[in-house]
């Protein structure tokens, strides 16, 4: 193996702070030319996710919220089952009196909403393939950027303008 390895030139100071800017700039170009497009990725991900999420986080409030008044009953009627009688009774005489007094029956009186404790599910979003395909689609707009050998000279590489083929479908309740 009688080869003779040349030993590199060392770096100058000079070239170091030339390739310490030229990859500085270059990186400052790639930032700015991406940013719209990360902010539209993160409007996508928002408008295809975001309103399953908000309402699967409402949901188990409300059924926690549920869970925690029918709690506080019950332990009102266990710990003090003679004032929690009297606060129904009264309740239900005054309702009673009400309803006699205005000629309508108390009981009509009920709201039911089962939709605020519902969990909407993965149907309500698109597919992973839909949001694995718009995801490529989005990332194919990112420009890359590069710089010589020598780590100056940097330029911007966008390529060529790539369409969202899968577009997000949003929805309203107010239609």
């Amino acid at each position: 193996m009688g080869g003779s390895q040349k030993t590199p030139e060392p770096v100058t100071p000079g070239e170091a702070a030339q390739a310490a800017v030229g990859t500085a700039g270059a990186g400052e170009m790639m930032a700015i030319a991406n940013q719209p497009i990360e902010q539209y990725a993160q409007l996508y991900s928002t408008e295809a996710l975001g309103p399953a999420q908000i309402q699967t986080q409402q949901a188990l409030a409300n059924q926690a919220a549920y869970q925690a008044a029918q709690a506080q009953r019950d332990i009102q009627s266990r710990v003090d089952p003679e004032a929690y009688a009297q606060r129904e009774m009264r309740l239900g005489a005054a309702n009673k009196r009400l309803g006699q007094l205005y000629g309508v029956d108390p009981s009509a009186f009920t709201f039911r909403a089962p939709s605020a404790y519902e969990i909407p599910g993965a149907g309500a979003t698109p597919d992973l393939a839909t949001l694995r395909g718009a995801a490529s689609d989005i990332a194919a707009n990112l420009a890359t950027a590069s710089v010589n050998k020598a780590g100056g000279d940097p330029r911007l590489n966008v390529p060529e303008a790539t369409n969202l083929r899968y577009p997000a479908t949003g929805s309203s309740y107010f239609k």
